[in-house]
């Protein structure tokens, strides 16, 4: 008997860690309600579907196939148990047509029909939140310099921005291989008015009940304050080519600590979109949100929130370098202290389980 396998793409930004804890940590409600988790983390779908299919850090699906890696994800498939399946991963979104197509051969030929759920969030909400999620991967570009690349389309990061926020072009893709009457659009509400919003929609498309899960009570992926992002942008700027390798290099030695809790969030002003950006990212909304509505998308929530307000602009916060520097220092001292602390838990030999394991061994049915 074939069943259904809901493919949640992202996009990034979209309230998708937030999601992804609870629907990981409710594995066993999940289970009971017949919906089985092939990939109970995104350390696991990171390695058992992004990295096999090619998917590197800002590069997105840039190398080839790992034939050996692909050849276990069908196998991963077949053998998770449940009505139907859901797999999530908001770098998939990036996709091109070729992974998309390969992908939705993999789990044809494990009996599965793929059904693609994409999330979407009001841009000027999206926009800061990627610039910060850039500096992760070690972006040198000030915010301002972000923002006018995006608007011309020009350079890399533009490219890597719209390839993963272009909700249009996103839905042609997945649209031309699934078929649009097998593509959802889910709106994420505004967190401060509507914190459970985005559980209720996936709720009612998934078919379980949101009250039953267990969902993240702290603020996931919090954002940092304008002076400590660019703290951030300018560490990557002094390191120039020093920690060569993102992976072994980049990430141990320097994102890591920061990501952790030496970089302090919310600590300084919010980074905000300014009045002249608004104007155009307002016809970049409606243009999304009328793509949807011609193709006949079906969509879970109000599309019409996708279009920021022509008032939303509000001027950027100044950037003052004694401050930056005081956030620096306090930043050098956090970092000495984490790192010595995790020589010392490396020295005691304690290693904690991983989250997958307990959520793998509570999901019912699963061998």
């Amino acid at each position: 008997m074939r069943r259904d396998l809901i493919l949640h793409i992202g996009a990034s930004k979209t309230g998708t860690s937030a999601l992804q804890r609870g629907l990981f940590d409710s594995a066993a409600q999940l289970g009971a309600a017949g919906i089985g988790l092939p990939y109970l983390s995104r350390d696991e779908s990171l390695k058992g579907i992004l990295r096999p299919f090619g998917w590197r850090t800002a590069r997105g699906f840039a190398e080839p196939f790992d034939e050996a890696r692909v050849a276990r994800i069908g196998r991963r498939l077949r053998r998770t148990p449940g009505d139907r399946l859901l797999v999530t991963n908001e770098d998939l979104c990036e996709a091109r047509v070729d992974r998309i197509q390969r992908f939705v051969d993999i789990a044809d030929d494990a009996g599965l029909d793929t059904r693609v759920v994409l999330s979407v969030r009001v841009i000027t909400s999206v926009v800061p939140s990627e610039w910060q999620q850039f500096l992760k991967h070690r972006m040198t570009l000030d915010y301002p310099t972000f923002l006018e690349r995006l608007r011309t389309r020009e350079g890399p990061w533009a490219e890597h921005f719209w390839q993963r926020q272009d909700v249009a072009a996103t839905l042609q893709r997945w649209g031309s291989v699934v078929g649009t009457d097998r593509l959802d659009v889910v709106v994420t509400p505004d967190r401060a008015t509507d914190p459970d919003g985005l559980y209720r929609h996936f709720g009612a498309l998934l078919g379980f009940d949101p009250t039953l899960m267990s969902w993240p009570t702290d603020d996931i992926n919090a954002s940092w304050g304008y002076t400590e992002a660019e703290v951030y942008r300018r560490a990557n700027a002094a390191l120039g080519n020093r920690l060569p390798s993102y992976e072994t290099d980049y990430v141990p030695g320097l994102r890591t600590w920061l990501v952790r809790g030496a970089l302090t969030r919310g600590a300084s002003a919010r980074i905000t979109v300014p009045p002249d950006a608004v104007a155009w990212l307002r016809d970049v909304a409606h243009d999304h949100v009328a793509a949807v509505r011609d193709a006949g998308i079906r969509a879970h929530g109000d599309l019409d929130a996708l279009v920021p307000d022509a008032d939303a602009g509000r001027p950027l916060p100044e950037l003052r370098d004694d401050e930056i520097a005081e956030a620096a220092i306090s930043t050098i001292a956090d970092m000495a202290v984490m790192q010595l602390r995790a020589r010392r838990r490396e020295e005691s030999g304690a290693a904690p389980r991983r989250a997958a394991d307990v959520r793998r061994e509570q999901q019912p049915g699963r061998p």
